[in-house]
């Protein structure tokens, strides 16, 4: 069907201008130097819509502008949602209390933590397949936890969750003795902390799926020395960016450190 408009008294076929443009812009073009009644033909007829005539033709005109942006508004709200559950998912922020990471964390900072850096895929469903056996475990989906993170994660009868770093992976050997830090008899070499710890400690083996933990200011820290491991499960993330106050911004000292030496 051809429909033709009235232009500056010229009729021109509707067809005609859409070899010229197209969308909203040959549209636009297309009413350059109509009446508003003649316009509200044209995008009637685009919209499929009754030609609005009489006092319709105002209300027509009113409903079309106000519909629109309440459209575009609640496509952004919906947007701006769907964006921050994704985040959170992701990403959490830790307010640091006290000054058992002093070194590398200050009392009133505040951090990032990665969510999903240590999280698991429970692959039991695939049990039935010849010579597979998940035993029970999850797959990390990207990395377990490791010596030198540090991490913020809950422990039984604490209220509030705290940050520590990683010193000890399950089945390793961790021993504290003048001053220093043993992995399976071998020396830590730790230039992240504030001062040497003043008290030895164990040895002790690290459960399975469970981790010894300890602050970088080792004379004021609660840690793994007073209440023990921390099960992986208890794990909320890796801290990772630095964000307040502003002159602490970036990343979240954690180098991957290994044992030195010979085992002792």
């Amino acid at each position: 069907m051809v429909v033709t408009i009235l232009t500056e008294g010229t009729w021109i076929p509707a067809g005609s201008m859409c070899c010229n443009w197209s969308g909203l812009d040959w549209g636009r073009n297309a009413t350059k130097g109509m009446s508003e009644q003649l316009q509200d033909e044209f995008w009637a007829y685009e919209e499929d819509l009754p030609v609005p005539t009489g006092d319709h033709e105002r209300d027509g005109r009113r409903r079309r502008r106000l519909v629109r942006p309440a459209r575009e508004l609640l496509q952004a709200v919906i947007l701006a949602l769907l964006i921050f559950v994704g985040v959170r998912m992701v990403v959490h922020n830790y307010y640091v209390e006290g000054s058992s990471m002093e070194g590398t964390l200050h009392n009133g900072e505040y951090v990032l933590v990665n969510r999903a850096l240590y999280s698991k895929v429970d692959i039991g469903f695939l049990d039935f397949l010849p010579f597979f056996d998940s035993g029970g475990q999850g797959v990390y989906l990207f990395r377990a936890p490791r010596r030198g993170d540090v991490i913020v994660f809950r422990i039984e009868g604490q209220p509030k969750a705290l940050v520590k770093r990683v010193i000890g992976e399950p089945g390793e050997r961790v021993a504290i003795r003048d001053g220093l830090v043993f992995i399976d008899g071998r020396v830590l070499d730790e230039k992240y902390i504030l001062e040497r710890p003043n008290q030895d400690f164990g040895p002790e083996v690290v459960p399975d799926g469970q981790y010894f933990v300890l602050g970088d200011n080792r004379n004021n820290s609660y840690d793994s020395r007073a209440w023990g491991f921390v099960p992986e499960e208890n794990i909320i993330g890796r801290a990772w960016i630095s964000y307040w106050p502003f002159s602490d911004l970036g990343f979240v000292s954690d180098p991957h450190i290994e044992p030195l030496g010979t085992a002792h």
